[in-house]
């Protein structure tokens, strides 16, 4: 594949190496073939796998990449104590277990291409210090919590404050997919797909979803990024809303159902 040919790839990814992923390896390959999908930068949940499995899952990502599609191995972390901070390791090549997150940031050195701080609307942005201080990315745009139509601007503000002090830390939009059913259409553009994960770690990206596109730095105005808050906090009205209209429905039909 040339380089300086712009391909799309996907990052947050699970498989059923995961108790609750839906698709094969192999189906993943699938997924991507049909949607010009680059890369897939695979993060099964660490819990749900051993040292041999894990070598396992490493080696059938190996033998189902080719110049088409590279199936990158990496796993999923989360640490007692800390509520929703989940942390990823992309291209891991050597099974760590960390306990703490300093661990996490410890352990991954040497042995993963790229470390990702997952959707910080789950931990309520406090995210530890040692994990700021040592972390590649932010994910800014999860399309599972955030949805597929717009970032989290909370997110973004948090890797602007951070790359005060660490400006190569990068933000990635990531789909957080567990079923390729529902492809919610998050995707990393990059141009030289020979190392992904190394383009991604240099910020030499741009994140696009169904509703817009923002570089590796989520650079924004500050009229753009207010803009941006208000837009994320007017859908997320309208959808507490359809939520609350739909749990309304579903009792109803329940009490219904009771009364024959």
């Amino acid at each position: 594949m040339p380089a300086g040919h712009v391909r799309a790839g996907i990052v947050h990814v699970h498989s059923d190496y995961s108790h609750d992923g839906k698709d094969s390896l192999e189906r993943l390959r699938d997924f991507a073939l049909q949607r010009d999908i680059a890369f897939v930068g695979l993060t099964d949940h660490a819990e749900d796998l051993t040292p041999e499995r894990f070598g396992e899952y490493v080696a059938k990502c190996r033998a189902l990449s080719d110049d088409a599609v590279r199936l990158i191995p990496g796993l999923e972390y989360r640490f007692a104590g800390y509520t929703g901070l989940h942390l990823l390791a992309l291209g891991l090549t050597k099974w760590i277990e960390p306990v703490t997150p300093a661990d996490f940031i410890q352990q991954t050195r040497g042995v993963t291409s790229l470390t990702i701080v997952a959707h910080p609307v789950l931990a309520r942005y406090r995210i530890p210090r040692e994990v700021l201080d040592g972390i590649d990315a932010i994910e800014v745009w999860n399309a599972s919590y955030n949805t597929r139509y717009l970032p989290d601007p909370r997110a973004i503000r948090m890797l602007h404050s951070l790359r005060l002090t660490r400006p190569t830390v990068v933000g990635t939009a990531g789909l957080d997919q567990h079923d390729g059913r529902n492809d919610r259409e998050t995707r990393v553009i990059i141009a030289d797909v020979t190392e992904p994960l190394v383009a991604l770690k240099t910020g030499r990206f741009t994140n696009r979803g169904r509703t817009m596109h923002f570089s590796s730095t989520a650079s924004m105005s500050p009229m753009q990024l207010r803009a941006l808050e208000a837009a994320r906090w007017t859908f997320d009205k309208v959808e507490r809303t359809q939520e609350r209209v739909a749990r309304a429905l579903a009792a109803r039909r329940a009490r219904r159902l009771v009364a024959g």
